[in-house]
């Protein structure tokens, strides 16, 4: 991204900031996660204090999906021929990266996005996402900011009550992406702050201390797994599946120890279920179902 010098929005002094007008997944497929994250055009004025988005013309191409889109800020005021010349400026530049082979008809009609958050929803769009899940996730966004705004326990914990019907794993899931792209960026003082957010907020949220628990039962299996090292049977890992407390442990020992458990461990398995009678067979049974459900899912995954 190009280091410039552009004019503070609020006090107009000259300040540096990284400014990037053309996404181009053909020339950088990193920039739709880039564009997506809200972490581009952003600058911060030593002078004012003013920190926030930057308005700047935009234009996004996706060759894959053939999708080729134009933003101008109208805070801009930007009269049409300007408009048409700076957008006409960034198009060649498009075209021109493309062999000519691949240069379609789509390149010579844009379609211009009247909002910023039109364009993003645009592109959201063409993955299948729809305005529900989109706006969905931009009401976490805005949890996120709002909850790593306030740094009194106390006020946190007030506003964690009134939303923690919220804070769901969605939620998590969108914190922890977060924070990776602000590590991928170099940003490691908002990837710091962001982490550091999580951690407040997991022994707080009803999700938070689930995910916790969770997390305990999955360290309990790598710590077993840890001790057996290079010891590690299928009559030894059978035994350990068999003494797990939860569905969840069970599928953690598949997770980590899925080259063992081959056909030779479910042969091990059907022998015990065949040696068994009753309520023990029935579940020895179950657990064998579920074993072989986990294990075709990973397999696929890895396919």
């Amino acid at each position: 991204m190009p280091r410039t010098q552009i004019q503070c929005p609020q006090c107009r002094q000259q300040i540096p900031a990284d400014v990037q007008q053309i996404f181009d997944l053909s020339t950088d497929p990193a920039a739709k996660n880039r564009l997506l994250s809200g972490q581009v055009n952003v600058a911060q004025c030593p002078h004012c204090g003013f920190n926030g988005a930057l308005s700047t013309p935009l234009v996004y191409h996706d060759p894959d999906k053939e999708l080729l889109l134009t933003f101008v800020p109208p805070e801009m005021n930007l009269p049409r021929d300007e408009q048409e010349k700076v957008i006409g400026g960034m198009l060649k530049q498009v075209v021109d990266n493309l062999p000519a082979e691949q240069r379609k008809g789509y390149l010579f009609s844009p379609q211009s996005s009247l909002t910023f958050q039109g364009l993003i929803e645009r592109i959201l769009q063409e993955d299948g996402i729809t305005k529900e899940q989109i706006d969905g996730q931009q009401r976490r966004v805005n949890l996120i900011q709002r909850l790593a705004s306030i740094t009194d326990e106390e006020a946190l914990a007030t506003v964690v009550t009134e939303e923690d019907e919220h804070i769901d794993e969605e939620f998590f899931n969108l914190l922890s992406q977060l924070i990776q792209m602000a590590a991928a960026q170099g940003d490691e003082q908002g990837a710091r702050a962001l982490a550091g957010l999580q951690q407040r907020l997991l022994p707080i949220t009803t999700v938070g201390r689930d995910l916790q628990a969770r997390s305990a039962e999955v360290e309990q299996v790598m710590n077993k797994l840890r001790a057996a090292g290079k010891d590690l049977t299928r009559e030894s890992l059978l035994e350990m599946v068999i003494e797990a407390e939860t569905d969840l442990q069970a599928e953690a020992f598949a997770n980590m120890a899925r080259p063992v458990m081959d056909y030779q461990f479910f042969q091990l398995l059907s022998e015990k279920i065949d040696a068994a009678e009753g309520e023990q067979q029935e579940t020895l049974t179950s657990l064998r179902d579920k074993l072989l459900d986990i294990t075709q899912r990973i397999d696929k995954t890895l396919k």
